[in-house]
């Protein structure tokens, strides 16, 4: 070693030692990690892909309608009004929340103070079903179910190409598998605005991945305009500006974080514009109570701890006995798939990537602190990082073991639905 060599080592600063870094360094690098580029776009798909995510959906989808059409024709307990009864292939899709939409499609919102109120729902799906009602032959409902299934089928198509990034084909399919299979998966096929939410997060995930930050907004706001849950998208998008090196606030970051801000402002529209014609966007919540609801309340899981110690049916108000008696089994199903769905964001985070384990442990928490388990299930629905998760299983006994209970769940809930009563 020359004594040049010798003087570039000794003036050389030691290696930080672990001991050196300072606490809130090391815990910002357990939760976000090391930063990383925009991912690269995943393959190009080709027409062959395509047609066969839609024939895959399209098996997904007559199977669902096979098997309502048999449920009716043995017997249906609850029949529909004479208004959906006519459309004898259509009505198999329309129970509970999605007469609210097609009201609200025909006739616009109104406020009722003191009762329910169509201003709990978002205007993006009834406001889209009114439009292309307009322009195709036929009913309001199958305008919605047009849209409905197109939302779906573009929802699949970002999950696929979102799974790609990191994951060969076979787990790409796997996750739509499983989408499609999850029990509250039926409400993809009805006119609820499932499809719609599943196309924002998906749409909204992936173009945040890629540092597609503009585009995630828009994605961001049509979510938001669908369901106020919408807004926990600001949550991962932020995560992923961060992840990807947009933390300064200059020239050349302020299109990530342009897209970043505009992701909530779908469902901060929303209630502006109730503050606006009804004086109060606290309005909004107040509609919402009319289903059980309460901001911020852990009922949920109140709920679950009285299941198990077999407290009395009424203490159960939102799963009345005229449209279900199997509170309790609800209760433990929803609340039971929501701990999953939370254990599994906590591993997502951790283990695949902060902003997939952000979107669903956010996703989770908003429905779980909504003073009430009703439609956990359809909530989770919605949050597909968990089913890319279950189609990296390696072992292939215990993944078949998830499709059987997932099926048998789905025709459940297919039966529940068809004959009036309470599905999610």
């Amino acid at each position: 070693m020359t004594s040049a060599d010798r003087e570039q080592t000794s003036s050389a600063s030691p290696p930080e030692s672990r001991a050196t870094v300072p606490l809130w360094r090391r815990a910002w690098e357990l939760l976000i990690g090391p930063a990383d580029a925009p991912a690269a776009a995943p393959p190009r798909m080709t027409v062959l892909t395509i047609l066969m995510i839609a024939g895959l959906m399209a098996v997904w989808r007559v199977t669902i309608g096979v098997f309502s059409d048999i449920i009716a024709r043995v017997n249906v307990i609850e029949d529909w009004p004479d208004d959906i009864n006519q459309f004898e292939l259509l009505r198999y899709s329309v129970r509970w929340d999605s007469g609210w939409y097609l009201t609200i499609a025909r006739d616009g919102y109104e406020h009722v103070p003191d009762g329910q109120s169509s201003i709990a729902f978002f205007p993006m799906f009834p406001s889209s079903m009114r439009f292309l009602d307009q322009f195709i032959p036929g009913s309001d409902i199958l305008a919605g179910l047009i849209l409905v299934h197109l939302a779906l089928f573009a929802a699949l198509i970002y999950i696929y190409k979102l799974v790609q990034i990191d994951y060969p084909d076979i787990v790409a399919w796997r996750t739509l598998f499983f989408t499609l299979m999850f029990p509250a998966s039926f409400f993809f096929s009805a006119l609820y605005t499932e499809s719609y939410l599943l196309l924002g997060f998906a749409g909204t995930l992936y173009h945040a991945r890629r540092g597609q930050f503009l585009l995630a907004g828009a994605f961001g706001i049509f979510t938001g305009l669908t369901k106020l849950i919408g807004i926990v998208l600001v949550i991962p998008v932020g995560l992923e500006l961060i992840k990807q090196g947009h933390l300064r606030l200059s020239r050349e970051h302020l299109r990530p974080w342009l897209g970043t801000a505009l992701v909530p402002m779908g469902g901060l529209a929303y209630l502006a514009s109730i503050h606006i014609r009804y004086g109060d966007f606290r309005e909004y919540f107040e509609a919402q109570g009319h289903w059980y609801r309460e901001t911020f309340s852990p009922e949920p899981f109140v709920a679950f701890l009285n299941v198990l110690r077999r407290e009395p049916p009424a203490e159960f108000p939102y799963y009345p006995a005229n449209i279900t008696p199997l509170h309790g089994m609800f209760t433990v199903q929803d609340v039971g798939a929501l701990l999953i769905f939370l254990a599994a964001g906590v591993y997502l985070w951790f283990r695949v990537r902060p902003s997939y384990g952000a979107l669903v442990l956010a996703g989770a928490m908003v429905p779980a602190l909504s003073g009430t388990p009703l439609a956990l299930n359809r909530y989770m629905a919605i949050l597909f990082p968990v089913f890319i998760l279950i189609a990296t299983i390696r072992w292939e006994p215990l993944r078949l073991a998830v499709a059987i209970v997932f099926g048998l769940g789905l025709m459940f809930t297919t039966y529940l639905f068809v004959n009036g009563l309470w599905a999610g």
